[in-house]
């Protein structure tokens, strides 16, 4: 599953940044993009967040996307 980062919960560490082994997130006007198409769903950047910014957002890898607030209710499935 791909990443997603809450708005306004990223504090702008870079931790993510350097760890990421598909350089899938970048930074995008105060917040972070994922990207992805190139996020393999490894959790390396959940891991390394101080401030538990980022989850996995239920969805598979398949484009890019701009941090959004956090969904509420089950997780969506992706295609069968």
């Amino acid at each position: 599953m791909a990443a997603a980062v809450t708005i306004g919960a990223c504090q702008g560490c870079g931790a993510c940044l350097l760890t990421c082994p598909e350089h899938a997130l970048r930074p995008d006007g105060g917040t972070l993009r994922v990207l992805a198409a190139r996020c393999t769903g490894c959790g390396e950047c959940i891991e390394v967040c101080p401030v538990d910014a980022i989850a996995d957002d239920g969805v598979p890898p398949g484009g890019d996307r701009r941090a959004g607030p956090p969904r509420k209710g089950p997780p969506r499935k992706g295609p069968p």
